[in-house]
């Protein structure tokens, strides 16, 4: 139950707070004052979208929260849903509080602490059920009369119901990826093609390591300047040999020179040395350079395998690196994904199995559905007819009629539409073509009746729910509104003279200008005021003794159960 709603700079509302009560209550006032604007400030703190639109001219920003008391039905609902988000419950409690700045942010708190606006939307859900256009539409709307029946239904139905969605869910993702594979078969069928070209491709390049481009390109540079390095060492090999003036010779001679010299003076002891060593380090370079020398032999066939294979390497990278283990990598993966082809992992028939397997289940349940449906569908009638009937439509009929769908749907295989016939001799038709405003507001006021029962929302509001209607219907809607009340609180935002007499509080609702600015005030009525209010709203500007007399005796006559 809303217990207080304050309001700060929301739109033309200044400063505002209203203490509500249980039972009924009704806000009176003329079109423009704000009683809207109430309605709007209370959707906030149910989850509905904010805009910084609603901040008030020249301020920069808005608050509005709401104390909200649960009992025990929607405590149920709400403490699980609190506990998920690690939102504090104290007690029956539950303070909300919404601040739009002008630039656009949006800041939620549920006793206290921050909060998301999903959460908050899961937690107004069974706080406040608001009447207003939706109701119109939802009704009006024959794809979603199937929701009003599953409401009835209960919740074990919604837990079945649940059960069924969960196994639709599936069914959709399974004939999606069927559906897939089969606009994409040609598409599919080239990627194996490719798949199996790039792998045999490599596989035939029998790679052996993520270097051997790097050693191959090392032995070829060896066996490309074989030429050059034979013709360096021949020349290297002649200037010791020479036999004139080859460095054998040379070094000989230089080597006795400096013996001779250590011999005449042994300060050239060193000198000789030196020479000595250079000799025989000349000497072991001249031995080994013949050995290479012999031992070198050109392979021509090793030649053209090792230049066709760094080729064929090269040509790889091109197409799979940049580098050999990028190719490795590639190759690695296209033999993985080409596997799934070979393995069936795309495979047609096993998802058309799966598939008819999943409608099998699904053709069972939506059957369970269908049943507890007309079941509910028959209990749901009789109390729309009872409904209607204090509401003046008793000469109404109203009926659910079930078709089958073409496939599966998101709420089973039923399409049921609502029929009725307003008027004794006239043909049960569509309710979407036939039913006037009048009765439209009258059948959902029937059904809020009906679900205030069976639904854990503590606060029902109704938005001018009489539009359309005078005189006795009005009074029926007055009264209608007032028997939900003994379960319920009830909030009303009315025109009609008659839903205000039926109330057990009363605001007015006024438009001021006071220093140049416009704002909404909001004052509780006691039963005198109520009386001339209520009297104003039947005889106009102009209230008399006898128009008040006719408002109290609307009052005590709406009191009569």
């Amino acid at each position: 139950m809303l217990i207080e709603l304050d309001i700060q700079n929301f739109a033309i509302i200044k400063s505002l707070k209203i203490m509500f009560q249980p039972q009924m209550t009704v806000l009176i006032g003329e079109t423009g004052a704000g009683k809207s604007i109430l309605i709007d400030a209370l959707s906030l703190l149910l989850g509905h979208r904010a805009q910084k639109e609603m901040v008030r001219s020249g301020q920069t920003k808005a608050v509005v929260t709401g104390l909200f008391t649960l009992r025990d039905e929607e405590m149920a609902e709400v403490s699980p849903i609190a506990a998920d988000y690690g939102l504090p419950m104290d007690g029956d409690d539950l303070i909300i509080s919404r601040e739009i700045s002008s630039k656009g942010r949006n800041v939620i708190r549920i006793n206290g602490q921050l909060t998301t606006i999903t959460a908050l939307g899961k937690i107004g859900e069974y706080l406040v059920d608001i009447h207003g256009q939706n109701d119109q539409q939802m009704l009006m709307d024959q794809s979603r009369q199937v929701d009003l029946v599953d409401e009835y239904a209960g919740k074990a139905f919604k837990e079945k119901l649940a059960e069924y969605q969960a196994s639709y869910g599936q069914w959709l993702k399974v004939k999606h990826q069927l559906e897939q594979l089969r606009r994409n078969a040609q598409e599919l069928a080239q990627r194996q093609d490719i798949l199996q070209f790039q792998v045999e491709e490599l596989t035939q390049a029998d790679l052996t390591s993520p270097n051997e481009d790097q050693e191959l390109s090392d032995e070829f540079n060896k066996l490309n300047n074989y030429q050059r390095i034979a013709e360096s060492a021949n020349f290297l090999i002649q200037l010791f040999d020479d036999d004139e003036h080859g460095l054998t010779n040379l070094l000989g001679d230089a080597q006795g020179t400096a013996e001779d010299l250590a011999d005449l003076d042994k300060d050239f002891k060193n000198v000789a040395q030196s020479v000595t060593d250079g000799v025989y380090s000349l000497s072991d370079a001249r031995s080994e350079l013949g050995d290479l020398l012999d031992n070198m032999e050109f392979d021509e066939e090793r030649y053209q395998y090792v230049q066709s294979r760094l080729d064929l390497l090269n040509n790889l990278k091109k197409k799979y690196g940049p580098s050999l283990e990028d190719v490795f990598a590639f190759y690695e993966k296209a033999s993985k994904e080409l596997s799934q082809f070979e393995m069936g992992g795309l495979d047609e028939d096993k998802l058309v199995k799966e598939l008819e397997k999943i409608e099998a289940v699904m053709t069972e349940q939506a059957n369970r559905l269908h049943q507890e449906r007309e079941a509910t569908s028959l209990k749901l009638e009789m109390a729309i007819k009872k409904e209607l009937a204090d509401l003046y439509m008793d000469k109404a009929r109203f009926s659910i009629r079930f078709a089958k769908t073409d496939t599966f749907t998101e709420k089973g295989t039923d399409d049921l539409a609502f029929y009725i016939a307003p008027n004794p001799g006239e043909e049960l038709m569509p309710l979407v073509k036939i039913v006037s405003g009048g009765e439209q507001s009258r059948l959902i006021l029937a059904l809020k009746s009906i679900f205030s029962k069976v639904e854990p929302v503590g606060t029902m509001v109704f938005d001018e729910v009489d539009t359309g209607v005078s005189g006795r219907v009005s009074a029926a809607i007055g009264k209608k509104m007032h028997a939900i009340a003994k379960d319920k609180q009830v909030i009303a935002i009315t025109h009609a003279p008659q839903v205000a007499a039926s109330a057990d509080h009363r605001f007015a609702i006024s438009k001021q200008v006071a220093d140049g600015e416009t704002f909404t005030k909001v004052e509780p009525l006691d039963q005198e005021d109520s009386v001339k209010m209520i009297a104003q709203m039947m005889a106009g500007a102009n209230v008399t003794e006898a128009a008040e007399k006719n408002a109290a005796d609307l009052i005590a006559s709406q009191k009569i159960e």
